[in-house]
């Protein structure tokens, strides 16, 4: 295992282990909740959103270390952001997982799961998060999955 590896993996580790966010938001007014059927990961993401920016997102849920990571990362990194801002960046996360061109600078911890797409039964666990923020705007109207 080389340097950015080993980083790679002591990020997803930590975000797993101290999860960003976890917990419901009080005010949410988006609530998405998915699990995923291979491995039974579950996950419930709870978004206040006002003006198109999200005020708060966290989540509640069981999983891997994957998914959790990933869905303490995606918290981590749209916290504040307006929701044109989050398309983007889910977008680009969706690149990087399926080895598409990607704006790795953009990413910040989430180019951790560079490697994901080596493991395709994991991609799911590593876009579980961002797929239950997505049908919970959808559910009320917003267009976050392209």
């Amino acid at each position: 295992m080389n340097n950015l590896q080993e980083l790679y993996q002591k990020i997803i580790l930590n975000h797993a282990k101290n999860p960003v966010g976890y917990g419901k938001v009080p005010h949410a007014n988006y609530v998405g909740a998915l699990r995923n059927p291979e491995c039974g990961d579950e996950i419930t993401v709870y978004a206040e959103v006002d003006a198109q920016r999200i005020q708060q997102l966290g989540f509640t849920g069981t999983g891997c270390v994957i998914s959790m990571a990933s869905a303490s990362m995606m918290v981590a990194q749209l916290n504040g952001r307006t929701l044109a801002d989050a398309r983007q960046l889910w977008e680009n996360f969706q690149n990087l997982v399926l080895q598409k061109d990607c704006d790795s600078d953009q990413l910040g911890d989430l180019a951790a799961f560079a490697s994901l797409h080596q493991f395709p039964t994991r991609v799911r666990c590593g876009t579980l998060a961002w797929h239950a923020l997505a049908e919970g705007l959808k559910e009320k109207g917003e267009v976050f999955d392209g």
